[in-house]
């Protein structure tokens, strides 16, 4: 089955929903009108897109990183774990602000 790409994500499209500090780099949430994933960028780092998160809707939340210069810092144990909590604090706190 074909597999869309995602490397032509440009992070100044996303809607930012919240930051965090993650292994010591400083992670931006956003989401893209269209496409149901929460997205993980990097300012500082090229490329800027680290990849995605999936599975809000169900708590099963899947991180797929989508660029492989990201993949060494992503694979320390925990830090997958870390990213997702991160993501879903951002997530949470968007929903909250949005819903009053």
């Amino acid at each position: 089955m074909p597999v869309r790409s995602f490397s032509g994500i440009d992070p100044a499209a996303l809607t930012v929903v919240g930051e965090s500090e993650v292994g010591e780099r400083r992670l931006r949430f956003g989401v893209l009108a269209g496409t149901p994933r929460l997205w993980i960028t990097v300012q500082d780092q090229v490329p800027p897109v680290v990849g995605y998160l999936t599975g809000f809707d169900t708590r099963r939340i899947d991180l797929h990183v989508t660029e492989p210069d990201h993949l060494e810092w992503a694979r320390p144990p925990g830090r997958a774990a870390q990213i997702k909590r991160a993501a879903l604090d951002a997530w949470n706190r968007a929903h909250r602000t949005c819903e009053g």
